[in-house]
């Protein structure tokens, strides 16, 4: 094991960086998803209170694009932000960043605080 690797995994600091990468990914999925969702529940809301399907126009609106264009951007910063988790799991304690963070789990449940 190299000495960076191991300066690492003993000090604790790859595990919250880790930790950190894997909330920043849950963020970022919740940022893609969130104003789509938003979108269609607003048009499903609207079609069963009028008892009709609204119109929709088949070109994308500004509003549409750019809700598009920020989805994409929030989707590719989950898929950074989770392969380097993965990454630096990999490289420092040889498991996958949710075995790291089910062994630190573990770990800080069972010391003792005094």
């Amino acid at each position: 094991m190299s000495s960076i690797r191991r300066a690492l995994a003993g000090s604790h600091v790859a595990a919250v960086t880790i930790a950190i990468l894997l909330l920043w990914t849950i963020d970022g999925a919740f940022r893609a998803f969130w104003p789509p969702f938003l979108r269609a529940t607003n048009y499903v809301i609207m079609a069963v209170a009028t008892l009709d399907v609204s119109y929709l126009h088949p070109k994308l609106s500004y509003v549409d694009r750019s809700v598009l264009l920020f989805s994409c951007l929030y989707v590719y910063g989950t898929v950074v932000s989770l392969s380097a988790a993965w990454i630096l799991s990999l490289w420092v304690y040889r498991t996958g960043p949710f075995g790291v963070m089910r062994r630190y789990h573990v770990r800080f449940k069972e010391r003792k605080i005094a």
